[in-house]
């Protein structure tokens, strides 16, 4: 087993378009598969990220000088929203896990293995 994270994106446009049956249908749709992922063994962690990614800080070091910047890491629409920390045999089962996300039906789902 090896662990992966699925890192969930979001995007303020999109979520705008969400009713709030959508919120409880997605609320629904992570207990399921977290009952799932429960009883397979392969659930480590999730929980959901700041929403307000401008409360996000980038910290560098150059030169033995550290800087801090508001963020998020990467600028636009888009941000991190959650992750699910996983145990998976392969990244085929873990996108597969990603494929049943909510969120994969309006945003990215990056799926990364942790470690070598």
């Amino acid at each position: 087993m090896r662990k992966f994270l699925l890192l969930i994106g979001g995007s303020r446009d999109a979520w705008a378009t969400l009713t709030p049956d959508d919120w409880s249908d997605s609320e629904r749709a992570h207990v399921t598969l977290i009952a799932q992922l429960k009883q397979t063994g392969e659930f480590i962690e999730c929980d959901e990220l700041n929403v307000a990614p401008e409360g996000a800080r980038i910290v560098r070091t150059a030169h033995g000088v550290t800087s801090a910047a508001d963020g998020p890491l990467h600028d636009g629409d888009d941000f991190a929203a959650g992750y699910y920390l996983l145990n998976c045999a392969d990244i085929e089962r873990a996108s597969e896990i990603a494929a049943h996300l909510y969120e994969s039906r309006f945003a990215p789902i990056e799926v990364r293995q942790i470690g070598a």
